[in-house]
């Protein structure tokens, strides 16, 4: 409703929110959605109802590009809690510290949060079946949403891909079309399908983004507009940081808070093209060797927000690290003496944390929200190869 167009982050060319652009026709970058901030400024401005709604996805609904509200596709997604974790804080000498959990989101992840948002614009442009290429928490994440909505859904995966990590999507409905060896090859498979068979394509593009920027929202509702001096997050294809950072800088051009956190962003060993970018200060180089990782659902080696990622840390003065395979299990042990079953590739953005308040790089008084993106049930079985009984 307050959206106004598309724009190139990297080339800055404008495009109509009707267009149907996936990403630059120039120069191949991801596009950004814009908006009328100061028309949402009006909205909200001493709107007491407003303020005491609870913190949820659709609360927000004013910084997302939906024209009609009656079509949302919802699964009760986002209002994820925010923990505070005492243990941890006297372990590591936090002053606060506080883990937002996105496994509570209905598949398990938080990508969940993109996809309510995403399905719901392919109702708006008409769509009838969608596509995907992933071998995870989207395609799980894609397919409910996509049924929910009543639509056809496709996920293209390359050979080899674990049984195990399609069955979540297929018990919600999807088809599973395996094609090539490389995640790239299934990628571009699914926009050859999006442009020569009608499929809308879905995955990490702007309109996900906007959900995703829901995370962020949330947290600094739930810190009751008081920004925490540092926001981790773990880094994948890297959208899920982006929009974080995104939505720090949309509610602080709004007046809703006063300051902008710091974003620091975690990428495992092996799989750590923006991290040695940002440290030795030249172009992003995907990686392209597979090495063996227990954060599955992070291991990127092109991540397609990567520019985005290393934008947000620059204009945030935050951080980038790597973190070992060793160090993300042990960090999700911790976080399971604290009551919290996550992930592995969850589990990297303690690590970072813990290795940030060692190097004295987050101070001892400083607060700290941990995004912690996805249920340890997601990948029991890398669990069970580390855990002794």
């Amino acid at each position: 409703m307050f959206e106004t167009m598309l724009k190139c982050t990297n080339c800055g060319r404008e495009y109509s929110l009707a267009s149907g652009v996936y990403k630059c026709r120039e120069c191949g970058a991801p596009l950004d959605v814009q908006y009328d901030y100061e028309g949402i400024r009006e909205l909200i401005e001493d709107n007491d109802a407003w303020f005491r709604e609870a913190p949820r996805l659709w609360k927000y609904w004013m910084f997302y590009p939906v024209s009609n509200l009656r079509k949302i596709v919802s699964l009760n997604e986002g209002g994820t809690r925010l923990y505070r974790v005492k243990n941890l804080e006297e372990k590591f000498g936090f002053g606060r510290l506080y883990i937002k959990n996105e496994g509570e989101n209905p598949t398990g992840a938080f990508k969940d949060r993109g996809s309510s948002v995403e399905i719901t614009k392919a109702l708006e442009f008409h769509a009838r079946k969608l596509v995907v290429a992933s071998t995870g928490n989207m395609a799980a994440s894609i397919s409910a949403y996509g049924s929910k909505a009543g639509l056809e859904v496709t996920i293209v995966v390359p050979e080899g891909t674990p049984v195990g990590k399609l069955v979540q999507a297929v018990v919600y409905g999807a088809k599973i079309k395996i094609h090539g060896t490389t995640y790239d090859e299934a990628l571009a498979e699914s926009e050859r399908m999006a442009k020569e068979e009608e499929y809308y394509l879905t995955g990490n593009y702007h309109y996900r983004v906007e959900g995703q920027k829901s995370t962020g929202f949330e947290i600094f509702d739930q810190l009751r507009f008081d920004p925490p001096d540092w926001i981790v997050v773990p880094i994948g294809a890297g959208t899920h940081l982006r929009a974080i950072w995104k939505a720090a800088k949309e509610f602080y051009k709004v007046g809703l808070i006063e300051k902008l956190p710091k974003i620091a962003g975690v990428q495992v060993e092996g799989y750590d093209a923006i991290v040695k970018a940002w440290k030795e200060r030249i172009p992003i180089k995907p990686r392209k060797e597979k090495k063996p990782t227990v954060a599955s659902a992070i291991a990127v080696k092109a991540p397609v927000d990567g520019e985005n990622v290393l934008r947000a840390i620059e204009e945030s003065k935050g951080h980038l690290g790597i973190v070992t395979n060793e160090e993300a299990m042990n960090a999700g042990l911790l976080l399971g003496k604290e009551g919290l079953f996550v992930e592995p590739s969850s589990s990297t953005a303690l690590a970072l944390v813990r290795q940030m308040r060692e190097e004295g790089i987050i101070d001892k008084d400083e607060r700290v929200v941990v995004v912690a993106t996805g249920h340890g049930l997601k990948d029991t079985k890398t669990w069970e190869s580390f855990i002794k009984f």
